[in-house]
């Protein structure tokens, strides 16, 4: 690659991504993060309550908070399962959410991408 196109690229690059992060300010990038925090802060509340008495593996607040995040990120790893029928329900709601809101950030970030390429055809040149 030449000299004169690499810098051409990084310039592209450097624009694109400015603006990507404008973008990103925008109003339902805060209310989908902030559900997010919410909704795991909650249903760690909630595992705990329901699997701390019965479940050796989740003793603490902090083991509820990394079950909370596993599943609903979707990694789900395996060595925590709950073991009561409400610690089990929840899990369900959890995942199903965690994929919603999953959706929700690909989404918004597909829309500024477009706007972004849309309002500024001469990045792409």
């Amino acid at each position: 690659m030449s000299p004169r196109r690499l810098q051409k690229h990084h310039r592209f690059m450097v624009s694109y991504s400015l603006l990507l992060l404008r973008g990103l300010r925008k109003p339902v990038f805060t209310y989908l993060t902030t559900l997010s925090f919410t909704t795991i802060l909650v249903c760690s509340a909630g595992i705990f309550f329901f699997e701390s008495a019965q479940n050796p593996a989740i003793n603490n607040l902090f083991n509820a908070l990394y079950y909370s995040v596993t599943v609903m990120t979707g990694v789900g790893l395996g060595d925590i399962a709950p073991v009561t029928i409400a610690g089990k329900v929840l899990s369900m709601a959890m995942m199903l959410l965690g994929t919603a809101i999953f959706v929700c950030f690909t989404a918004s970030l597909a829309s500024i991408l477009v706007d972004l390429e849309r309002k500024n055809p001469d990045l792409l040149d």
